[in-house]
């Protein structure tokens, strides 16, 4: 994901530059069409795929505090860092 993000954001800043080049060596004064980066990802996807047995990643659960993370649970803290 991070290769694909560099990217295309490197993509995105070589159009810019060009866009910007054009206007000022050529004198260019036409509107130009900017670039944009769509990003379309499950909601929760940075963080555990599965907190005890219920799935986290494209959820409901994403958007609410999905894990405990005290001494009552120790497996939890596991779990988010192998998420």
């Amino acid at each position: 994901m991070h290769e694909l993000m560099a990217a295309t954001l490197e993509e995105a800043i070589d159009d810019i530059r060009e866009i910007q080049n054009n206007a000022r060596d050529r004198n260019d004064t036409t509107r130009p069409r900017w670039p944009m980066i769509v990003l379309r990802s499950p909601k929760g996807w940075t963080g555990p795929k599965v907190v005890d047995g219920l799935q986290i990643e494209g959820t409901f659960r994403a958007h609410q505090v999905p894990i405990l993370v005290d001494s009552d649970h120790p497996d939890h803290v596991r779990c988010w860092k192998a998420g």
